[in-house]
């Protein structure tokens, strides 16, 4: 497909074979490799045994916090061969919350947003058993589940009948930006993350966002600044939300701080930059 290149840049996405096809790829053309793990702390049994060789062998790993940095080197990867460069948020140009309330004839009341997918270590049975106890302070919150099911998600919201609950399948882009926009709060505990790329499309859109107290999410969300951090169960998580729902205005301000965030470290121009850099490095 590719006649010539300069170095090849494979990002892990959960295909082994194919993040091996470039490594080879590129010892046959006497080409660097630069990988991109988005590796989670949990990746340590035998199977893993073939990424982290990857990950030994590459000439450049990019990683998305210095958590996780700190992890990959714990792996055996040389630190001066790890950069970080952060993830940024993917949305559409322009986005229309009363779109997605209309469309899926919502209420106007205080909506608890989880984008994702709903794998067991995203935290949605702990978010799922929060609502209960939201509800006894707030009970018009609506809380919506949007992303790829799974086996677990499908059995785990096959009893559910609660019209304040919504839960969707995929969604188009414009649809995701919509849900973003139209929530008060974007809440995704989730126990594993090299980043957690769906807080800052919720600070783009200005709103607070709730996380798991893991390393690379404590990293990413500042508590008490642009967003809470809750253990991955329903009490932590409902009191956190109500926490935001008690205070709309304090709530606002870590929306708009998570916003400032966005603009001064994740832009898609500064983290191409940074990737660029490392490329550069390699050329020399």
């Amino acid at each position: 497909a590719a006649p010539e290149f300069d170095l090849t840049h494979n990002i892990r996405i959960g295909r082994a074979g194919i993040s091996a096809a470039t490594y080879k790829l590129a010892k046959q053309r006497d080409v660097p490799f630069v990988m991109t793990p988005v590796h989670h702390p949990a990746w340590s049994g035998w199977f893993h045994r073939f990424y982290h060789a990857l990950y030994r062998n590459a000439d450049a790993l990019i990683a998305l916090t210095e958590a996780e940095k700190r992890t990959l080197a714990g792996l055996g990867v040389n630190e001066t061969k790890i950069h970080v460069t952060g993830i940024g948020p993917i949305l559409s140009e322009e986005y229309d919350p009363r779109r997605f309330v209309e469309k899926h004839g919502l209420k106007q009341s205080p909506a608890v947003l989880f984008l994702g997918q709903k794998y067991a270590y995203k935290g949605i049975a702990g978010l799922l058993e929060a609502t209960e106890m939201v509800w006894k302070k707030y009970p018009e919150t609506q809380f919506w589940f949007i992303g790829p099911r799974t086996d677990f998600s499908r059995k785990l919201f096959q009893q559910v009948a609660d019209p304040r609950i919504l839960e969707l399948d995929s969604v188009p882009l414009q649809e995701k930006a919509d849900a973003l926009a139209a929530c008060t709060l974007l809440c995704v505990p989730a126990a594993q993350e090299s980043f957690g790329g769906v807080y800052t499309e919720a600070w783009s859109v200005g709103k607070p966002v709730i996380g798991c107290p893991i390393p690379a999410v404590s990293e990413v969300v500042n508590a008490g600044e642009n967003g809470l951090l809750a253990e991955q169960n329903g009490e932590a998580i409902a009191k956190a939300i109500v926490q935001l729902l008690d205070d709309p205005q304090d709530a606002e301000k870590m929306g708009q701080r998570g916003k400032m965030k966005v603009e001064t470290n994740f832009t898609w121009e500064q983290i191409a930059r940074k990737t660029y850099q490392v490329y550069e490095s390699l050329m020399k």
